[in-house]
């Protein structure tokens, strides 16, 4: 395709009323004929872009509920600041997350590393206004996490709420990418054209998958109807060092074999929410799937049928390579060696930069064995 645009372009033969070779739909005249001459986008410009994109204010309830909406849209926690994050937050109300951003990439050398957020801070998204996050989530922010079906769908409910809010974001940065050729020659006009492509139907394909199985949420939320879920539910007598609220449709499972292609788009993956979080003391890890997602269940079976002490270690290869929105106890870090800090900031990359691979072997035991979150008991749902 490359080489025939090239051709197509410095040959002259698109002619400058013609629809551009890009796509956009413009006319070639109007989109790339004069793209080389034009002014790159700076550093400074991409950062503002990027900025804006997570001042997105809207609340993620359905129509039905929206009569209810205050004005007040809020820096909703997706892990809960009152239990979790005050659980693992050091002397100054500090945990460790990341800042994933282009002024993180070039201040670490293209290295995202944990740095210290204020728990006020961390994990929030402007994607509820403060009516609908204190009705819905009440149940995990003040109440004691009793495993009732209201507590797991508002776990599932927010993250799927909040994936959903990145993935619309994930549309604008596509926007952003086609743009990103200017002043460039046009082989390099064409090969990030087509790189903005590969990311926009990816991410168009994610935002339907997401968006059809939020609709699932929304009808159980408004008809209080219940939706055939499995749960495991991995739990401790002490906190969990590690916090996170995510959405996956993982590709491999703990044993290192291929379980469902993602690159094939006209297949829709089956998915996963994970919550890892903290109650009165206690520390929980649980996994939420459809019933019906067979491939998912396979997937967990290769977690929890492993040896129990091996468990705690095949989570945090699991969560440190997967999600973003991870919240990491300062004093736990702290505690790890130059080793096993290593490994787990190697396990940051993957995902986040395209050049870090992310092979079969990812979630497979690595041999590094970690202390402070010794589990107490593996409990089955509906599974």
């Amino acid at each position: 395709m490359m080489l025939e645009i090239e051709g197509a372009v410095l040959g002259m033969k698109l002619g400058r009323n013609k629809p551009c070779w890009c796509g956009s739909g413009k006319k070639l005249k109007k989109c790339h004929l004069l793209r080389g001459q034009q002014k790159p986008i700076g550093i400074g410009e991409a950062l503002k872009a990027t900025k804006d994109l997570k001042s997105n204010r809207y609340c993620s309830v359905p129509n039905a509920l929206k009569d209810k909406c205050t004005n007040k849209i809020i820096n909703a926690h997706t892990v809960s600041k009152s239990s979790s994050l005050k659980e693992i937050a050091d002397n100054t109300n500090h945990v460790l997350g990341l800042k994933v951003s282009m002024s993180t990439f070039t201040k670490n050398d293209g290295v995202i590393l944990p740095e210290k957020i204020g728990i006020n801070q961390a994990s929030t998204f402007k994607g509820f206004c403060s009516y609908h996050d204190k009705s819905l989530f009440a149940c995990i922010e003040d109440e004691e996490f009793s495993k009732t079906n209201e507590q797991l769908f508002a776990l599932m409910y927010r993250a799927v709420c909040k994936e959903l809010y990145a993935k619309n974001s994930g549309t604008e940065i596509s926007e952003l990418l086609k743009s990103a050729d200017k002043g460039k020659d046009i082989i390099n006009q064409v090969a990030i054209q087509e790189m903005a492509a590969g990311f926009s139907l990816g991410t168009d394909t994610a935002l339907k998958e997401l968006s059809d199985f939020k609709a699932l949420l929304d009808e159980s939320l408004v008809n209080n109807t219940g939706i055939d879920m499995c749960h495991v539910i991995v739990s401790s007598n002490t906190p969990c060092p590690v916090s996170v609220s995510s959405i996956l449709a993982p590709h491999v499972d703990f044993e290192g074999k291929t379980i469902q292609d993602l690159s094939n788009l006209k297949v829709t993956p089956e998915g996963v929410i994970f919550n890892s979080f903290s109650s009165d003391g206690n520390g929980y890890v649980i996994f939420s799937w459809l019933k019906n997602s067979l491939i998912i269940t396979s997937f967990i079976e290769t977690l929890i049928n492993q040896e129990f002490s091996n468990v705690f270690n095949a989570l945090l290869r699991f969560l440190f390579t997967v999600s973003e929105n991870i919240y990491i106890s300062p004093v736990w870090w702290e505690s790890l060696t130059d080793e096993l800090r290593d490994a787990l900031t190697k396990r940051i990359m993957i995902g986040i930069v395209p050049f870090v691979p992310y092979d079969n072997m990812c979630l497979t035991d690595d041999g590094h064995v970690f202390n402070g979150w010794t589990i107490d008991g593996i409990e089955k749902i509906n599974f």
